[in-house]
This record gives structure tokens, C-alpha cells and sequence, in this order.
């Protein structure tokens, strides 16, 4: 059965390659993104325009999206192949992470389409991190190239929620690091990407913890996009990310993190 999966996989993301962009209603069912599932956890639509950038107009036709913390959240591009079996939330990740590391505004669709690709639907985390490693020193010295590398690993249930926390808080100095401001505060933070799986369905997204919020001696993870922002239990948010591994297991782990440190 296992190999069955995988062989689907393959055919699947072989059809994705040569198909044309497709809409959301071309999706099959069980696989499309349940926005619904998401709602009740959202609390910005990420719409602040920035006046002082004269470039802004240019930016947002890239997809950039500006949130109240000043994180980014960039519009996803439409899926891609066969029924939209090839999403773009590990592009949009990336393009997130770039900007949160580096002030560097790239398009998602255009910058790491070609070079966040493999055979299968979607990015594995190998993928994303060989991509980043690649495409991070081409950006230039705007990004902190000699300060961090990039990793991906998976990690205990009881370590996942710690593990996030503890990269979330950046390991070194650099002029471009995102400054969040969240109640009269502003201090820097390191996002993180999470492969979960989306609540309410089958799909596998990519997503940006972008903060940690604790709020009544409860963990939130501050959760960037589809352009919007979310606070999320991290209870919650490792549910999502554990099932990841029982849903295809021998062919990905659960509590993937993807990280700059």
C-alpha cells in the first residue's frame, strides 16, 4: 500500500509539471486548503501600506503583504498540474523567510519556482533546505550569508513546541532582521517554517511561525500565510504537525522545522 502511495505520488507530480495553472474549484475536495478550519484564529489581514516606501506599489504586485506586527505575508500563487496537486506554500514560505531575514522582497512564483522543485507534489523539507542554501548567498550582503545556516530537521512531540520557541529567537546580529512591534514592544525575531498538516483535511502546507505569544499562561505561535496572520496554540499547531508523518509515513516525519540559526 505504502508503494502504491509512493508511485501515486510520483505520477501525480510528473502530470503536475506540464499542466497549466488551475483554479481552487479544480481542486479535489479533500485536498483543497479549509480556510474555515483557519478562521477563528485569525487576527490581522496583513493590509498596512507602508507610505514612506516608494517602491510599495511595485512590491505588492510581487505578492508582498505587509502585516501590523510589520512581518510579511505574501500572497500564495495559484497551484499548479494536475488538479493543483502542485501548491506553492513552500515558495511562499521561503519569499516570508527571505524578507524576515533579509528586508528582500522576492516573488514567490517567479524567484523560487525554479529552484524549489523535485518529483514530488508540493517541496519535501530536503528540497526546501537545499533550495534556501543555494539561493540565500545569491541575494547578497542585505541577508546575513555568513551568520547562520540553514537546516531541517524533525523532532520529538515532547521537544517540537520547545524546539520552535528556542528558534524563533535569532542567534546573532544583523541590520535586516525583522523587528516585530506587538503591544508597544518591538524587539527581533527569526521566523521558523512548520510542515503541517492543514486542519480539516489531508492537505500539506508549509507555514511561517513568525512569534511566540504567551497570553494567560497559554503558548500562541504567531502563524503568517496566505497573506493574513493567525495566533495558534502551539498545542494545536503540533497536533497539525504530528499528523503529518501518520499521514504518509516512510515518505515524510512529523514535526518538520525548517530554520535560518
Amino acid at each position: 500500500m505504502l508503494r502504491n502511495l509512493g508511485l501515486l505520488l510520483v505520477f501525480l507530480s510528473s502530470q503536475a509539471i506540464a499542466s497549466e495553472f488551475v483554479s481552487l474549484h479544480e481542486i479535489p475536495r479533500e485536498l483543497r486548503p479549509n480556510e474555515n478550519e483557519w478562521s477563528s484564529y485569525k487576527i490581522d489581514d496583513c493590509t498596512m501600506f507602508s507610505l514612506r516606501n516608494k517602491n510599495e506599489l511595485r512590491e505588492r504586485t510581487r505578492g508582498f503583504r505587509r502585516c501590523l506586527d510589520g512581518s510579511p505575508s505574501f500572497v500564495q500563487p495559484p497551484s499548479t498540474g494536475l488538479k493543483g496537486w502542485e501548491g506553492k506554500c513552500g515558495q511562499t514560505l521561503a519569499s516570508n523567510m527571505v524578507y524576515s531575514l533579509c528586508k528582500k522582497i522576492v516573488d514567490p512564483n517567479k524567484y523560487f519556482t525554479p529552484i524549489l522543485r523535485d518529483i514530488t507534489p508540493g517541496v519535501l523539507p530536503r528540497t526546501l533546505q537545499q533550495g534556501m542554501k543555494k539561493a540565500f548567498p545569491a541575494l547578497g550582503t542585505e541577508c546575513p550569508i555568513l551568520m547562520g545556516r540553514w537546516s531541517t530537521n524533525s523532532y520529538s512531540q515532547n521537544d517540537f513546541i520547545d524546539t520552535v520557541i528556542e528558534l524563533n529567537i535569532p542567534k546573532y546580529s544583523h541590520e535586516n532582521q525583522l523587528t516585530i512591534t506587538r503591544d508597544e514592544q518591538r524587539y527581533k525575531r527569526n521566523p521558523v517554517g512548520l510542515l503541517i498538516q492543514n486542519p480539516g483535511g489531508k492537505l500539506l502546507h508549509w507555514v511561517m511561525v513568525i512569534d511566540v505569544v504567551d497570553k494567560n499562561n497559554q503558548c500562541n505561535f504567531i502563524i503568517n500565510h496566505w497573506d493574513n496572520q493567525y495566533k495558534v496554540p502551539c498545542d494545536e499547531v503540533k497536533k497539525w504537525s504530528g499528523r503529518v508523518g501518520r499521514t504518509y509515513p516512510f515518505i515524510l516525519k512529523s514535526y518538520t522545522v525548517v530554520s535560518y540559526n
